[in-house]
């Protein structure tokens, strides 16, 4: 099915209220979006946003281009839809040793633990119960995530959401059959789709453990300073450690061997060459339901 069957994306901000493919929600449920600042959150603001309420849960570890997109998609949403549409930041608020935690940062080092695959805490710490939190508050309402069409159905559509009683978890681009394409089509006609750099076109935070290496030393080359703020992150979170833990434990390569590993190739090579080498990398795992989607 091409994109015009599913919806006319010449003027799909008069479709949302005209298209029969639409679902037609109870008015007398609150309307809340899961937002990430990504290309699907992104445009169920877009095509649902209208009397919607956008949640983003700052870790305080986001990249600063991911604040600046959070300020512009608010202020562009908001005369999108003449002021019908709201965007909210949820802090986390965890206790550890006794100390009430706000960030993502404090908590790694209070703990000397960096989340891992294995040991996600960051996720249903930082993103899940923040807004789980927040919805509970609400009464009955209803939470839009954004899964494409791409994506398969599974026995829990909730993803790794925690299951709040008073809400109704909804999936608008699955059920509209709105692939990622659909999706990047509707933001570039709205002038509002992700221009992130390369080095976090899917890890949220900038130093996410999602993050493998051709990502780092792609932040290495084009943005020194955010490297060297993880560079120095990952020794802070040490502590008394008597064994070093990397960011990317899975791979046991900290950032320092990064950083001599792309100057070895540079050497080789010619810087030329390493830029170009590390102009488009792909990163293959991301955070599930909350960072970039």
């Amino acid at each position: 099915m091409m994109i015009e069957d599913k919806m006319t994306i010449a003027d799909s901000s008069a479709c949302i209220a005209a298209n029969p493919m639409l679902p037609v929600r109870a008015a007398s449920l609150k309307r809340f979006i899961s937002f990430s600042g990504g290309v699907e959150s992104t445009t169920m603001c877009i095509l649902y946003g209208k009397g919607a309420t956008a949640i983003w849960c700052d870790t305080g570890a986001e990249h600063d281009e991911m604040y600046q997109r959070i300020d512009l998609c608010e202020k562009m949403l908001k005369e999108m839809h003449n002021g019908d549409f709201e965007l909210v930041r949820v802090k986390p608020s965890v206790k550890i040793k006794g100390k009430m935690i706000d960030n993502l940062l404090d908590a790694v080092i209070e703990w000397k633990f960096m989340p891992t695959v294995r040991e996600r805490w960051c996720t249903g710490k930082f993103k899940i119960i923040p807004i789980d939190n927040f919805l509970k508050q609400q009464g009955d309402c209803e939470l839009m995530i954004g899964f494409n069409a791409d994506e398969e159905p599974s026995k829990d559509r909730t993803g790794n959401f925690m299951k709040c009683k008073n809400v109704s978890y909804s999936y608008p681009l699955y059920n509209d059959g709105l692939d990622r394409k659909d999706c990047e089509s509707i933001l570039y006609e709205h002038n509002l789709h992700p221009e992130f750099p390369i080095y976090m076109k899917r890890g949220g935070c900038f130093m996410c453990l999602f993050k493998d290496k051709p990502q780092y030393k792609a932040m290495y080359l084009f943005d020194k300073k955010t490297f060297e703020r993880v560079k120095q992150f990952e020794i802070d979170y040490q502590g008394t450690r008597k064994r070093f833990f990397p960011i990317m434990a899975h791979t046991g390569v900290s950032m320092q061997q990064v950083e001599e590993e792309v100057q070895r190739e540079i050497a080789l090579w010619g810087f030329s060459q390493v830029l170009e080498m590390y102009s488009n990398v792909e990163q293959k795992q991301a955070c599930g339901a909350f960072c970039h989607r």
